[in-house]
């Protein structure tokens, strides 16, 4: 193992080897080469014989096998050899297998004399994705021959696909740039392993194009050459098969020494808490540099004996190490030398050796190993060893300077990084404007260690045996024995560990061993430090690191990278895509063998979860969570459970509207009354003043919208007046009592399944114990303070100094709540000045209420839409500005901000509707007037029918602006990204450039904050809008497949964040739950006709009917306060006073009010004791998996002999 590097990373010095001079390896692998001071003959080293471990990873195990018994790889040779290695892949990482390797064993089956399926399949029944092989090394020499087309010159037609479709390769070269030093010709450079040229499979990186449809390309441009290419749909080439090998073979031939830095002899002792202190690179079979150049020195340890004799530098060239030639030895064999030095290593290096190199002609030439950069394998270095955990871009303008202090944000910046020392490649890429530069990001082993206690990882103790996920419908299922169709059978099944903190010093204990003598390892798999961390925890580091570098001012601010992307620094910071989303084109045609194709993580959700044909499946949160971090995880967990509990809603919405359209003839209906009568049987009050012409009109036009002159029967269904029963109906106040209850229930329930995914997925108790203070909190931060709970001194910023910030934010909320008001009222007098001069007009009388309804409910959407952008980017602006400690308080004061203003702004004008238009209109001759007109009234057919078109016209409205927007405007951004990239049609990217091209991830705020309102609309108006969850279901299904393709096909990976919870946006739809039930008992009194209809039966009706109630809701007007006898709809007398009849409906009314949300608060407060938040045995087995991971974790463990069966440990978890 490593030794730890010393700051920003002091740690105790352990009892291990003092220098890492290959953390990628496993510690344990078998690769001692001897130094090249000793003998070993060719004879002993081809009969070497070791054992291989591997684990099987997305890519299968990464080599192919020829030969057996049944198909001898040589005549009468029955053995099984390795032909070929994949590159990036398990096997190659492991660096012990070799083409022309004998396979002995497979799993501890002898496998000299079987069949070739016969080992094929010991291979693919390996336990756990593990694979054990018995290899006798370098027992045959492969020729290129052995596994390589053939050399030569062929013809080879390409046909493609589509127009404007690429035949997937790359070609570079040409007389106006050649890709070798002096050589004009043109070589295909790479080749996409979905394109057209894979497909053929004739065409190899390393062919030279001779002619392109019979025109000699040999002395001609790349850009005439694929000009050649583009003009036809079926081009045909002449090309001489891999020219390139032999051409770069005899180029680089001496092209290491070709550029010398100067030589140095430097004698350095090994410190015994540091030892050397410097780690290397390379060698002739580590792809650290192009062309395998020699051993490099990549890192210094501060402090050490290196960097105290401060002679070797970062980038020096090893040539001797103790007088030996180190120049062309594998890099093991240089790691050997080292450590069997006692007291001193006395090295030769060449200074600068790695920069000159890089700085040379030879540098750029390509590998020619065929590697598909944009897979797996563009996740990794160009040594295909240290994976790539961050990207950052920038670009450089042609025939623009860069501005100085750009340039010295990046140096300080990128030299910051160094000392916490990470790795960097650079990579460049071409565009129409410039160049562009990507700096690919490597946290190093020892460094990860670090992070990982400072974080709080989790680190694996044992695998949960049996612990199968199973969903509550899915029981119900089981139960009745009815086929699940939601279930789907998703691959590569992360696996489940309990887990304890994660802790350096108990990775492993060397001072214990078991009796095989064996390191006893605490945690699972960490005897392998390049696939411990995942990636996710990989990305989290970087990005750790990256956000607290400073590039400038501490006390400006100037620190971590998100602030550098805002000030055009770099152009983007992300982590990569383990690979393309799109599936291999030859997946499900060759399933067998050891080199099957594997899905990466991308492409399972992609295929069985981020399309629509998988919408009525349940979604994998698992592999969700294992790819995007527990708070992406959570979020579609909550979207989905949400997304099913609003089916039973729906249905009953449903239900409700079907009974209000069956009764709408019946006598429940009272609008029948008025629509069977003869005309101007109810003579009613003019709309407006008469001196603007408004006169008296008959109330029977409101049934239809047709002439008057037409037959009473053609009256239509949908008149106002008619179809306002639709939503105004004794059903719906059931209704209104069943979705405050559901709430209460969905909300309880979804309590329950929050900590179940919080246990699995090893977060529960994240943000009381271990969440740390933000990056940027820690940079700007003032002053320090112990944390009361950890009692480590953590970054503080005083209360008195947040209190007046604070308060500043509040002022600034309530004058934006302000402007939403404002533009209500506004909205309110257009519909004034509108409705006046329609009601003149006898063409538009009728409809002058409609028409002014609807324009001033997508008047009043295009404000909320437009205000609801601005106000989210100053509250932004604020939330940063107050200083919150962590990423949660940040995250809960955010949202709880733009919630207030939201809210705000699209429910002002809905409460508006409800519960203040027509209350205080007044009557004739005593009107209430605003700006000298006539507030608004509500319709003959009452307010509740304007409400639901409100509700309809802004949730409606929003879903499907905000569904397009999703949809469309990526698409337009992608496009015009594209527009501004150099694209050739063939061209092959590798991974951190199509990444790049992608869109940036916003988070999920937005998608939280769209989910919420509409969680206030299908609650707090559901008595006047029954239809509201029927829509929300439907928007939320396409909801949950548009935000998965997006996130999965569309935008760069996000970096995975922690949560434990949705955090307060549980608060939030709490608050909305309980305000939905007032809001819905004041509905129901107040706006709705249901209260007034009650006690027409009991107090006024003779037989309990509803007959005659139309005349008695209607006042005469007071003499001669209009010009003719009229009348207007209130409970008064004739000369204005209030009935007895209003004053019990009043007393009515407040005693329903009171009732209604006592007895809902009530059942709800007995539902919340009486379901618990943790499901049942849930609470035992986190109690008892703690206790064993104490007892695994514990120091003297070892000694007391503890043992576990499987038998303690959880068996299986209902979720």
């Amino acid at each position: 193992m490593a030794d730890e590097e010393a700051s920003p990373l002091a740690r105790e010095p352990q009892d291990e080897p003092e220098i890492d001079l290959n953390p990628a390896l496993e510690p344990e692998a078998d690769l001692e080469s001897p130094p090249a001071s000793e003998t070993v003959s060719a004879e002993q080293e081809s009969m070497e014989t070791v054992t291989v471990s591997l684990t099987k990873k997305k890519d299968g195990y990464g080599f192919n096998v020829k030969g057996g018994r049944d198909k001898p790889f040589r005549e009468g040779d029955p053995f099984i050899y390795i032909t070929r290695l994949r590159h990036g892949a398990a096997a190659e990482r492991d660096g012990r297998l070799s083409p022309g390797d004998r396979i002995l064993e497979i799993n501890g089956v002898d496998v000299r004399d079987i069949t070739h399926n016969e080992a094929l399949d010991l291979v693919r029944k390996g336990k756990g994705g593990r694979l054990k092989l018995v290899v006798q090394k370098r027992a045959i020499q492969l020729t290129e021959e052995d596994d390589s087309p053939s050399d030569g010159v062929i013809r080879i037609e390409l046909h493609r696909e589509k127009k404007g479709k690429g035949l997937g390769f790359n070609i570079r070269g040409g007389k106006d740039s050649p890709y070798i030093p002096g050589d004009p010709s043109i070589y295909v450079t790479r080749i996409d392993s979905d394109g057209m040229a894979a497909k053929d499979g004739r065409l190899s990186v390393g062919d030279k194009l001779i002619e392109i449809n019979n025109v000699n390309v040999e002395n001609s441009t790349v850009d005439r050459a694929v000009d050649l290419i583009q003009s036809k749909k079926k081009p045909v080439l002449l090309v001489e098969k891999r020219a390139l090998q032999q051409v770069v073979k005899t180029v680089r031939e001496g092209a290491v020494d070709a550029q010398r830095g100067g030589e140095a002899a430097i004698e350095l002792y090994k410190d015994p808490e540091y030892g050397l202190g410097f780690n290397i690179r390379g060698g002739n079979d580590a792809n650290y540099l192009r062309g395998h150049p020699g051993i490099f020195v990549t890192s210094i340890k501060p402090g050490s004996s290196a960097d105290r004799d401060g002679r070797l530098k970062i980038g020096d060239r090893i040539l001797e190490i103790n007088g030996v030639d180190v120049r062309s030895v594998p890099q093991d064999a240089a790691v050997q030398l080292v450590q069997r030095s006692v007291d001193k290593v006395k090295l030769l290096v060449e200074k600068n050796a790695e920069q000159l190199f890089k700085n040379s002609e030879f540098y750029s030439l390509s590998d020619f190993d065929e590697i598909d950069m944009s897979g797996e394998a563009g996740c990794f270095f160009r040594d295909q060893k240290r994976r790539i955990d961050f990207v950052l871009v920038y670009e450089v303008l042609d025939g623009h300077d860069t501005p100085k202090y750009i340039l010295r944000h990046r140096k300080k910046y990128m030299n910051n990084l160094q000392k916490s020392q990470l790795e960097f490649e650079e990579e460049k890429s071409r565009t129409k404007k410039g160049t562009l530069y990507f700096i690919k990001v490597h946290v190093p082993w020892e460094v990860m260690l670090f992070y990982a206690e400072e974080l709080n990882f989790k680190g694996p103790l044992k695998q949960r045996e049996d612990g199968q996920r199973i969903n509550w419908s899915e029981r119900i299922f089981k139960k009745l024995h009815i086929p699940n169709v939601f279930k789907d059978d998703v691959p590569n099944q992360p696996p489940d560990y309990f887990t304890a903190t994660f802790k350096a010093n108990k990775l492993h204990n060397n001072s214990q061993y078991l009796s095989c003598h064996k390191p006893m390892f605490r945690f699972a798999g960490s005897d392998n430090p390049d696939t411990y961390f995942k990636d996710t925890e990989r990305t989290r580091v970087a990005n750790e690191i990256l956000e607290t570098a400073v590039y400038g001012s501490r006390q400006k601010g100037e620190i971590g990278i998100s602030r550098l992307v805002e000030e055009g620094v770099y152009c983007a910071a992300y982590p990569l895509h383990v690979g393309p989303a799109e599936l291999p084109s030859d997946w499900g045609k060759n399933p067998d063998g050891p080199e099957e194709e594997r899905l990466n993580q991308r492409q399972v959700l992609r295929e069985y979860w981020a399309r629509w044909g998988k919408w009525l499946k349940y979604q994998p949160l698992d592999h969700v969570r294992e790819y995007f971090g527990e708070k992406i995880g959570i979020y579609f967990g909550w979207l989905g459970q949400y997304t099913a509990w609003l089916i039973m809603p729906s249905i009953v919405g449903l239900a409700v509207f079907l009974y209000g359209y069956l009764t709408i003839d019946t006598s429940e209906n009272t609008a029948s009354e008025i629509c069977n009568s003869p005309n101007w049987t109810f003579v009613m009050c003019p709309l407006c003043e008469e001196e603007l012409g408004c006169g008296v009109w008959d109330l029977k036009t409101s049934c239809s919208r047709a002439r008057n002159d037409l037959d009473q029967d053609q009256r239509s269904r949908m008149a106002r007046i008619m179809t306002s029963y639709l939503f105004d109906n004794p059903a719906t106040v059931a209704y209104a009592v069943f979705v405050s209850f559901w709430a209460v229930f969905f909300l309880e329930y979804w309590k329950r399944k929050e900590i179940t995914l919080a246990y699995q997925w090893d977060v529960l108790g994240f943000e009381e114990e271990e969440e740390r203070p933000r990056p940027t909190f820690a940079a700007l931060a003032p002053a320090v303070e112990r944390n009361p709970v950890t009692g480590l001194l953590e970054p503080h910023f005083p209360p008195e100094k947040r209190f007046p910030r604070v308060v500043s934010g509040i002022a600034i909320i309530v004058c934006m709540v302000s402007l939403v008001v404002l533009f209500m009222v506004g909205v309110i007098v257009y519909k004034l000045l509108v409705i006046h001069p329609l009601y003149k007009n006898p063409q538009f009388q009728q409809y002058a209420a409609t028409i002014v309804s609807v324009t001033g409910s997508i008047m009043n959407l295009i404000i909320i839409m437009i205000l609801s952008k601005v106000y989210e980017k100053l509250a932004h602006v604020l939330n940063h500005w107050e200083m919150h400690r962590t990423q949660t308080e940040y995250e809960d004061n955010l949202t709880l901000k733009v919630f207030i203003f939201q809210f705000m702004n699209f429910f002002s004008s809905i409460f508006y509707i409800a519960f203040f238009k027509g209350k205080l209109v007044g009557y004739p001759g005593n009107y209430t007037t605003l700006l000298g007109l006539r507030t608004e009234q509500c319709s003959p057919g009452g307010c509740l029918m304007e409400l639901a078109q409100q509700l309809a016209v802004i949730m409606v409205g929003k879903q499907i602006i905000g569904n397009i927007q999703e949809v469309v405007v990526p698409e337009i951004k992608k496009f015009m990204k594209k527009r501004g990239m150099e694209l050739t049609g063939n061209e092959v990217k590798p991974r951190w450039e199509l990444d790049y091209d992608l869109l940036e991830n916003e988070g999920l705020f937005g998608e939280y904050l769209e989910m919420v309102i509409q969680f206030g609309f299908i609650t707090i108006f559901v008595a006047a809008f029954p239809l509201a969850p029927f829509f929300a279901l439907a928007n939320n299904i396409f909801e949950i497949r548009i935000d998965s393709d997006k996130i999965v096909n569309d935008c760069r990976r996000p970096v995975a964040h922690r949560a434990q919870d949705i955090g307060i946006w549980f608060t939030i739809l709490s608050s909305v739950a309980k305000l939905a039930v007032i809001s819905n008992a004041f509905l129901i009194a107040f706006t709705s006709q249901f209260l007034p209809k009650l006690l027409y039966r009991g107090s006024v009706s003779t037989d309990g009917s509803l007959q005659g109630f139309t005349n008695f809701s209607l006042a005469w007007a007071p003499e001669n306060s209009t010009s003719q006898p009229c009348r207007y709809i209130d409970f008064r007398d004739p000369d204005g006073t209030l009935k007895k009849f209003y004053w019990h409906l009043v007393t009515l009314k407040l005693a329903f009010v009171i009732m209604f949300e006592h007895i809902i608060f009530s059942v709800s407060h007995l539902i919340d004791m009486l379901v618990p938040d943790i499901p049942g045995g849930l609470d035992e087995t986190i109690k008892r998996e703690a206790y064993q991971a104490k007892q695994i974790m514990s120091e003297h463990h070892g000694y007391m002999g503890a043992s576990y069966s499987s038998d303690d440990y959880l068996l299986e978890l209902e979720a």
